[in-house]
C-alpha cells in the first residue's frame, strides 16, 4: 500500500506542474520583444495630427497604438492620458444625457456647461443679530 500511496502523490505533484506552470508562463507575456520606436513614433505623429483637429477618439486610438508599440515611452503616455480625458469630454459634448442633473453650472471660456444658464439670485445675506450686553467683563486675561 505504501508504494501505492507514494506513486500516487508522484504522479499528483507532475500533474500539477503539467498544468499550472505553462500557465504561469503564458500569463506574463511577451518580455522579449523589443519596442517599436518607429511605429511608436508613426502613431503619435497621427496621433498628433488628429488632436490637432479636435478628433480626440480619433487621437485616443492612435496614442494607444504608440503606447502598445513602446511601453516605455513617457511620451506616448502622456498624450494618451491626455487623450482620454479629451476623449471623454467629445463623449459628453456629443451625448448631454451622459451627466447628471445636479453638474457645475460653472462656465470655461463662454461655453456654458448646462443647456440653459441659472436664473435664481443669490440668497439673501442673513441678519446680524447684536450681542445683548452681559453684567460680566473681562479686566486682566491671565492667559490659559
Amino acid at each position: 500500500m505504501k508504494p501505492k500511496f507514494i506513486a500516487s502523490i508522484v504522479l499528483v505533484f507532475f500533474l500539477t506542474i503539467f498544468f499550472f506552470v505553462p500557465t504561469l508562463i503564458v500569463a506574463q507575456g511577451p518580455a522579449n520583444c523589443p519596442p517599436d520606436k518607429e511605429l511608436c513614433a508613426r502613431m503619435l505623429r497621427f496621433g498628433n495630427e488628429a488632436y490637432a483637429r479636435g478628433k480626440y477618439l480619433d487621437a485616443k486610438e492612435y496614442f494607444r497604438k504608440a503606447v502598445k508599440a513602446d511601453p516605455t515611452s513617457p511620451k506616448a503616455w502622456r498624450y494618451y492620458d491626455q487623450s482620454v480625458i479629451f476623449g471623454l469630454a467629445e463623449k459628453v459634448e456629443k451625448d448631454a444625457n451622459l451627466t447628471l442633473p445636479d453638474v457645475s453650472t460653472r462656465q470655461e471660456g463662454g461655453i456654458s456647461m448646462s443647456p440653459t444658464p441659472p436664473t435664481s439670485s443669490p440668497p439673501p445675506e442673513p441678519a446680524v443679530k447684536k450681542k445683548e450686553e452681559t453684567g460680566f467683563k473681562i479686566i486682566d486675561d491671565e492667559g490659559c
